[in-house]
C-alpha cells in the first residue's frame, strides 16, 4: 500500500454510546496502517473521552460539527474524505441513515459499512462488515451486487494489545479465583453494581474481583463506596492494562459487546448479561455455541439468584474450559487483518 492512502473512520464515543464502536474501528486503522497506510479518526462526540487513546496510536482525529448523523455531519465527513483523498470511510454507529450514506458517498473511493443487525438496507457501499457470532447471509437479501459481505466472528476487530495475550487452556484453575467485572466505559444502568452486591456474598475468602469503570461512568463514587469494606475487592478506573487484566482474569462478568471478542481470545470464560435490545441477540449466539453462560437481561436478574450461579460457575472447572475452549474457535485475532486484505482486494491467506 502507499503510505499516502487514507483510511477515514467516522464514530463516535460517550455516556450513551458507549466506546465500542470507536475502539474496534481502532483495531481496523491498526490493521490498516500495519499494511502502509495512515488512518484519520472523525467524531462528532466523544473526543474528550478517547481522543488521547486514539493520539498515542498515531490516528489523526478531527471533530465533525452538527448533530450526530444530520445533514452538517454527512456534509462535513465527505468533505473531510475529499480533503485526504480518502481511499476508504468505514462507518461505524447506529445514526447514519441511508441519506446520511448517500451524502457521504461522494468524499470517498469506497465505503465500509459496519452493521451489526442487518438494519441498514439497501447496502450502497463496497463492504459490509458484521462481527456478531449470528451473522449469516440470510439478515441481507437482497444484496447490492458491488457489496462484499463480511459476516461472523472470524472478522472479530480485535487491537495490537490484545493479540500478545492468548493463554494456553491448561491455566484453568479448579476454582476461579480472580474474577474480572467490567461492562464497558458507560454502564448507564448501573449493571456493574448489581454484580458487585452478588459478589460480595460470595463465602471464599480467596476470590479476588476486580472491577473496571470507564471513563464514562456517572457511578463510579457510589461503587467506590460499595465495595470499600470489601478487602477482596479493588475498583480500576479508566485502565490502561485491559488485556493483561484479561489475561490474568479466570472468570469475566460482561455484557453482549466487542468485549466479549476481546475475552474469547484471552481465552476467559464470560458469564454475559444482556444490558441493551441490540445485545440481546448477540448474548444468546454466543450462549447457543457453548461460549458463554447467557445470564439474561440485566433488569430481571437479582442478587442471590446471580450469586448462586456466580458461585455454581466459579466452583465448575469442567464447565469454564469448555466456555473458553468454545469461544476461542470462534476468534482466532486476525479479523482486522481480513477484514484489510478484502479493502485491499488481495487474498486473505488467514482462512481457517
Amino acid at each position: 500500500m502507499n503510505k499516502s492512502e487514507t483510511l477515514v473512520v467516522r464514530a463516535d464515543a460517550g455516556t450513551e454510546i458507549g466506546a465500542g464502536h470507536v475502539m474496534r474501528c481502532l483495531a481496523l486503522a491498526q490493521a490498516w496502517q500495519d499494511a502502509g497506510g495512515r488512518a484519520v479518526f472523525a467524531l462528532a462526540s466523544g473526543i474528550r473521552e478517547v481522543g488521547e487513546r486514539l493520539r498515542s496510536d498515531g490516528m489523526e482525529l478531527v471533530e465533525i460539527p452538527g448533530t450526530l448523523g444530520g445533514e452538517d455531519d454527512a456534509s462535513r465527513t465527505a468533505e473531510l474524505c475529499r480533503e485526504h483523498l480518502a481511499s476508504w470511510l468505514v462507518l461505524d454507529g447506529f445514526h447514519f441513515s441511508q441519506q446520511y450514506r448517500a451524502t457521504v458517498r461522494s468524499g470517498a473511493d469506497h465505503i465500509l459499512l459496519v452493521d451489526d443487525h442487518g438494519e441498514f438496507a439497501p447496502y450502497q457501499c463496497d463492504v459490509v462488515l458484521n462481527t456478531n457470532p449470528y451473522a449469516s447471509p440470510q439478515m441481507y437479501p437482497p444484496r447490492d451486487d458491488r457489496a462484499h459481505f463480511l459476516l461472523g466472528a472470524e472478522f472479530a476487530l480485535l487491537r495490537r494489545e490484545f493479540l500478545e495475550h492468548r493463554r494456553e487452556f491448561l491455566e484453568v484453575p479448579e476454582v476461579a479465583r480472580r474474577i474480572l467485572v467490567t461492562f464497558g466505559g458507560s454502564d448507564p444502568r448501573n449493571v456493574t453494581m448489581l454484580i458487585v452486591e452478588a459478589l460480595k456474598g460470595l463465602s471464599d475468602p480467596g476470590i479476588e474481583v476486580s472491577v473496571v469503570v470507564g471513563s464514562s461512568n456517572p457511578h463510579r463514587s457510589e461503587l467506590e463506596e460499595a465495595i470499600k469494606k470489601s478487602p477482596n475487592m479493588r475498583l480500576l478506573f479508566n485502565v490502561e492494562n485491559m488485556p493483561h487484566l484479561m489475561a490474568s482474569a479466570d472468570l469475566a462478568v460482561t455484557a453482549g459487546g466487542g468485549t466479549c471478542y476481546e475475552l474469547a481470545y484471552a481465552g476467559v470464560p464470560m458469564f454475559l448479561i444482556t444490558m441493551a435490545q441490540n445485545h440481546e441477540q448477540t448474548v444468546r449466539a454466543w450462549g447457543n455455541r457453548g461460549a458463554a453462560v447467557n445470564a439474561g437481561w440485566f433488569h430481571q436478574l437479582k442478587v442471590p439468584e446471580l450469586r448462586v450461579q456466580l458461585t455454581e460457575l466459579i466452583a465448575d472447572r469442567t464447565s469454564r474450559r469448555t466456555l473458553a475452549q468454545n469461544a476461542a474457535q470462534m476468534v482466532d485475532g486476525l479479523g482486522a487483518r481480513r477484514v484489510v486484505s478484502t479493502m485491499l482486494g488481495r487474498p486473505t491467506g488467514l482462512d481457517r
